[in-house]
């Protein structure tokens, strides 16, 4: 089935894809949208790189295309305190192995925990690497 739910409370927003690529760029357009009217004030780009990091790890390997998946995707803001969370269905990964470094310029993969770690106040996956919440304090 494919889906794409938002679902828009004080200070939170929450989103059901289906895990296809083209409902990235929506989902950018509800951050963006969420943060302009939370007037959070954190370095959008930063959030948007990595909600676009994230949900195209959870699309492609977390989800792998499988239609009968789902990737939960949210936004919090509260207590002066942006907090994003992505969910797969998948079988999570063994992120305790990966490193923050910056990889090598001709790599083609590697990237996403050295660009949570330039551009959010902390980061932290589930045991099982299925789940990860990224954190933000706002000026």
């Amino acid at each position: 089935m494919d889906r794409f739910e938002v679902n828009r409370t004080a200070g939170r927003l929450d989103i059901l894809l289906s895990p296809k690529l083209r409902y990235i760029d929506r989902a950018g357009e509800e951050t963006e949208r969420f943060l302009q009217e939370n007037a959070v004030a954190v370095n959008s780009f930063g959030v948007l790189l990595i909600m676009r990091e994230a949900l195209t790890n959870a699309v492609l390997y977390g989800s792998r295309h499988d239609e009968d998946s789902q990737v939960r995707y949210s936004l919090r803001f509260e207590s002066s305190t942006l907090t994003m969370e992505v969910e797969d269905d998948g079988d999570g990964f063994d992120w305790k192995s990966l490193s923050t470094e910056v990889p090598d310029i001709a790599s083609e993969c590697g990237r996403g925990m050295a660009i949570m770690t330039l551009y959010s106040s902390g980061f932290q996956y589930n045991d099982k690497g299925n789940r990860l919440a990224v954190f933000w304090r706002s000026a």
